[in-house]
């Protein structure tokens, strides 16, 4: 194999990788923005769930009508769900870090107390 074949090659593989880091990174950041707004449908998201469904049952407009009401009672009681469960894991958090005490130090605490913190700060916005 020609220097010149080897370096096209090790340049092809490269490329492969580094795409797949970037498709990797991609992923998570858009993952981690859909995760930090827990409960937070935006419109366009209920609306767009809303036509999903509408659209996978072939509604008419007079079906639509009757559905959409059912819909959207769902969307609010998914809503009330991930408050609840949001809640409970932080009361979950603070159970650890209580028996963790005496466990660890106390720059530990502070720093696994900042840790979950800052969580916590990032899925209120």
């Amino acid at each position: 194999m020609t220097t010149e074949r080897r370096r096209t090659l090790l340049l092809l593989v490269a490329t492969f990788i580094m795409g797949i880091l970037i498709g990797a990174l991609a992923a998570s950041l858009i993952s981690k923005e859909i995760a930090r707004r827990p409960g937070g449908w935006r419109k366009e998201g209920k609306e767009a769930f809303v036509q999903k469904i509408l659209a996978v049952v072939e509604a008419d407009s007079a079906l639509a009508k009757q559905i959409r009401p059912y819909i959207l009672e769902t969307i609010a009681r998914i809503d009330t769900l991930q408050k609840q469960t949001g809640s409970q894991v932080e009361t979950w958090v603070d159970s650890l870090e209580i028996q963790l005490q005496p466990l660890i130090s106390e720059k530990q605490i502070d720093q696994l107390r900042e840790f979950h913190r800052r969580g916590r700060k990032q899925t209120d916005n």
